[in-house]
């Protein structure tokens, strides 16, 4: 089975200090909307555990009725949300193998009153930092990973807009793991990149 926990440890780290990772387009069920209290927001934990539960569904296969060409088995990723103040955009990883066509049969069986899309995105380069969750706007762990695009000689490409990356699952506690991403500009530079995928 594979196990994005053990293959992809760089680009999923459980580390304090910055790294880099540089992410291509890949196919991943999404959700949107607003939530005031972040990731203690209803809101955001219905759409969150929504969104887990069709990428659970989907990662069951033919023991669900999916019959997905070139399927291996599978651990389903965390969840993950993009910030931009209380607007948030909830990402969830699909494997290669997964398209649109297995989405729309997964939520023709799913029992969902959350909305999910299927979209096709890329994070492109980013610098991380696992840190204890959850995340308050003048978390310290965000200056620190601004001072180093700024050290690198790099650009951020949204100064309000963070990543969060949750690697315990959700709901989130003092002792789960966030990975925090920032997104930026290597400005014709080549970062050292922990992870390229």
């Amino acid at each position: 089975m594979f196990d994005w926990r053990v293959v992809e440890q760089a680009e999923y780290s459980r580390q304090a200090e910055p790294s880099f990772v540089e992410l291509t387009t890949r196919s991943y069920l999404t959700s949107s909307g607003v939530a005031r209290a972040h990731t203690a927001d209803p809101l955001f934990l219905r759409r969150a555990a929504a969104v887990k539960q069709l990428a659970e569904l989907i990662s069951q296969g033919a023991a669900t009725g999916l019959l997905i060409e070139g399927f291996k088995a599978y651990h389903p990723y965390p969840v993950q949300a993009v910030w931009q103040g209380d607007h948030f955009k909830i990402w969830l990883k699909q494997p290669l193998f997964i398209d649109r066509a297995v989405y729309e049969k997964a939520m023709m069986q799913a029992d969902l009153t959350e909305p999910i899309d299927f979209e096709q995105l890329a994070e492109g380069s980013e610098i991380q930092a696992a840190v204890p969750g959850p995340l308050t706007a003048d978390a310290s762990v965000l200056a620190k990973l601004r001072q180093a695009v700024v050290a690198g000689g790099y650009h951020l490409l949204d100064e309000e807009s963070h990543r969060e990356l949750y690697l315990d699952g959700l709901p989130l506690t003092e002792r789960k793991l966030v990975l925090v991403r920032l997104a930026f500009d290597p400005a014709g530079k080549r970062p050292s990149y922990a992870a390229r995928n």
